[in-house]
């Protein structure tokens, strides 16, 4: 059995309510060896937190980053604190500001939009990005939220997936990978978490189903 270990604490620079009427706040816990909690401050922001966790090549992810000093437009010194880093193979640091579409596309946010990222790149990020609820794909989404309801391992499941995919010579699609593993206990979850961690791959952009289409993984792909 697997123990995961106790999360380390959320890192934002200001104080996130764990509950407030109307609003739908919270937090998560991402990481498997190494878990730690993230908060958000809408259902946006757990989407896109979720999401960006599930990417690949994903390293970190920190929210409510320290504000940043820049100048604004009409030439007063304002402050903002990013509502994440991403942080993915190779150090590229992601700054994103989490915000719906309505309000992303004013004019005004945009130019303070513009002032920040000249503030923060390239000392605390190396690009600024605005993400809407348009950047989060439904089908990406079911999938992330599967990867993590799915990211405990199950050692001896997993190496049975594995094995079943490293006999692949042609693509499956899950309910038939399910079949062959039946009698050894294999899951929606396990195929699910092979697929995350690279042994399977998706072949069409679907959700995680019964119907969807899989193949072994080329490791070389990956490297």
């Amino acid at each position: 059995m697997f123990h995961l270990p106790d999360p380390a604490g959320s890192r934002a620079a200001r104080a996130i309510p764990k509950s407030s009427q109307g609003h739908f706040v919270g937090e998560f816990v991402f990481g498997v060896e190494h878990p730690r909690r993230v908060r958000f401050e809408s259902l946006l922001e757990f989407k896109v937190a979720l999401c960006t966790v599930y990417r690949p090549r994903f390293v970190d992810l920190e929210e409510q980053i320290a504000p940043i000093s820049f100048r604004r437009p009409d030439g007063d010194i304002g402050y903002h604190y990013l509502d994440y880093r991403a942080t993915f193979e190779g150090g590229i640091r992601l700054g994103m500001v989490v915000k719906p579409s309505h309000r992303a596309e004013q004019p005004a946010f945009v130019a303070n939009v513009r002032a920040i990222a000249a503030a923060a790149v390239p000392d605390v990020v190396d690009r600024l990005t605005v993400v809407t609820e348009r950047h989060i794909h439904p089908v990406e989404f079911w999938n992330a939220q599967l990867f993590h309801a799915a990211r405990r391992p199950v050692q001896e499941e997993d190496r049975i997936i594995d094995r079943l995919a490293s006999r692949l010579r042609a693509p499956v699609v899950i309910e038939d990978l399910m079949t062959q593993g039946r009698h050894d206990g294999v899951t929606l979850f396990g195929i699910a978490r092979t697929i995350q961690r690279g042994g399977l791959k998706l072949l069409r952009k679907e959700r995680i189903e019964l119907h969807a289409l899989v193949a072994a993984n080329d490791p070389r792909a990956a490297a």
